[in-house]
């Protein structure tokens, strides 16, 4: 079992050679110092072009499977920081103000200036800025596991939903779907409970437990797919939980969506590398 103590007041250090956010890239956690951590992964190191990631100021353990740890990817990634986003900036149902958003603008112009090929976000909420973020960066952005539904819609039976498993079910809302052009009615929705770990990890200060948070949310997307057996589909709108994504799907069995799927699927296109065994 892993503990990890929660989150504290960000001191984040930038790195000479990232230019970015410095983090441990074994533990995904934000580090003092720069050149402690600034040891390239093995993704860090590929001649591939990379992923640009909008870091916000939510410091708490990251594990690979979180998108923010770079063990996470295929591919290597380049963040940076985006100050004034706090737990209660990020997660909520109004729109977010001018200044809000070009604080994400001038960090993702920053990526692109790196080289990124792309961009995406660490909170699923961000999708309430998806097209003004689309409409000034040069580059693509996915701000969200959201953006996966309207595909997802079209696969499966026309009488099924959707299910978004969030991080905050009363502060998701129909403004984040329909942000990405998707019709509420086809949608339900499901959060962590208020006094759970998650929620205690990211606005509390509470160490991080895995095994805790793993049976939380699988307790949790059981009741949901319980409640609302028409689902035939689950996104993961919060970028925590990826790291239990397998442990989901086994325990539901049906299929899970997250950041990772996103990703994956956003960078292939965006750096197309045909598989060795086409040659």
């Amino acid at each position: 079992m892993l503990r990890v103590a929660g989150p504290r007041k960000l001191g984040m250090a930038l790195s000479d050679a990232d230019g970015g956010i410095s983090a441990s890239p074994e533990t995904g956690q934000l580090g003092p110092t720069a050149k402690h951590y600034e040891i390239p992964s093995q993704n860090e190191a590929s001649s591939a072009p990379p992923l640009g990631f909008l870091a916000v100021e939510v410091d708490i353990f990251r594990p690979p499977g979180d998108p923010f740890n770079q063990r996470t990817w295929p591919f290597p990634l380049i963040r940076e920081k985006v100050t004034g986003t706090g737990e209660s900036d990020l997660v909520t149902n109004a729109a977010y103000d001018d200044a809000f958003i070009d604080r994400f603008v001038a960090a993702g112009l920053k990526l692109a200036e790196r080289g990124a090929v792309g961009v995406i976000t660490s909170c699923g909420f961000l999708a309430l800025a998806q097209n003004k973020l689309a409409a000034r960066l040069p580059i693509p952005i996915a701000t969200s596991a959201l953006v996966q539904i309207p595909s997802l819609r079209a696969i499966i039976p026309a009488d099924k939903a959707i299910g978004v498993f969030t991080y905050d079910s009363k502060r998701l809302g129909d403004a984040h779907l329909l942000e990405l052009g998707i019709d509420p009615k086809h949608i339900r929705v499901w959060g962590t409970p208020d006094d759970g770990h998650l929620r205690g990890i990211c606005a509390r200060g509470e160490t991080y437990d895995s095994e805790r948070l793993e049976k939380e949310l699988i307790d949790e997307a059981k009741a949901f797919t319980s409640r609302f057996p028409e689902v035939a589909a689950i996104v993961l709108e919060c970028t925590n939980m990826p790291p239990c994504a397998d442990k989901i799907h086994q325990a539901i069995n049906l299929p899970v969506y997250d950041v990772y799927t996103m990703g994956t699927w956003f960078y292939s296109g965006l750096v197309r590398q045909n598989p060795q065994s086409w040659k």
